[in-house]
């Protein structure tokens, strides 16, 4: 095995090297549709976790018993298991507009998460839980595929690196914010309100893809068919 140096210090493999290069590519920034995609995965990471982190210390202060909080913990672990299958079933089939079926789970994942303020007693937490693990499943199950539609499939590996390393600096940011907002309020809401509002506009600017393809198509076709008359 060839050997050679990775970031100027680290022994690694050529091929390793060439992967790691690849992925930090960040050339990748120059297309508008990948970075409203980022954009996107970057305000549903912020708002990702705080549900999983906050909801048993919700619960609590409903008067809802320890026992209790941890099956609405478990019951988003159920609905996200049920989701990802389903969800990418659905997204398998030929006929079906994958990025709309991502965009509309994010923009509800983010509504429910937002109204948990309202959810006042163990059952209507329960239907968000699931409601929440059964959408954000979209998130984890489909982004990949989501990628290659929109962007080829060589172009998976330096759009999936950089992806993960925006989702990476949203987490870290993620909860401290939802902490903070606890500590001026006393008060859970602003957490789930924020999440809520990170990602729901994470589904709603996706909808923008859409036109934006249809343009960029037409300019390019524009631009070949004046060249065209050009050289004839």
């Amino acid at each position: 095995m060839e050997l050679t140096k990775c970031c100027g210090c680290i022994t690694c493999s050529k091929e390793t090297r060439d992967t790691f290069a690849e992925m930090m590519n960040f050339s990748l920034l120059k297309d508008i549709i990948f970075v409203i995609f980022s954009v996107s995965n970057f305000c549903t990471s912020i708002g990702f976790n705080l549900p999983y982190l906050y909801m048993a210390a919700q619960a609590k202060t409903l008067g809802i018993s320890k026992t209790e909080a941890s099956y609405l913990i478990a019951s988003i672990g159920v609905a996200n298991t049920v989701g990802r299958i389903i969800l990418g079933y659905i997204a398998d089939k030929p006929w079906v507009n994958r990025l709309l079926v991502y965009n509309v789970c994010l923009t509800a994942c983010g509504i429910a998460t937002a109204m948990v303020p309202l959810c006042t007693d163990f059952n209507s937490l329960m239907l968000y839980c699931a409601v929440f693990g059964f959408t954000i499943g979209a998130y984890v199950g489909l982004t990949s595929v989501i990628l290659v539609d929109l962007l080829g499939l060589e172009k998976l590996t330096n759009a999936f690196g950089l992806l993960l390393l925006f989702q990476g600096i949203a987490s870290f940011i993620g909860a401290p914010i939802g902490g903070w907002m606890y500590d001026l309020t006393d008060s859970y809401t602003p957490a789930f309100g924020m999440a809520g509002l990170m990602i729901a506009l994470s589904g709603l600017v996706m909808f923008a893809i859409p036109p934006l393809q249809r343009y960029q198509a037409n300019k390019a076709e524009q631009k070949f068919n004046s060249e065209h008359l050009a050289l004839s």
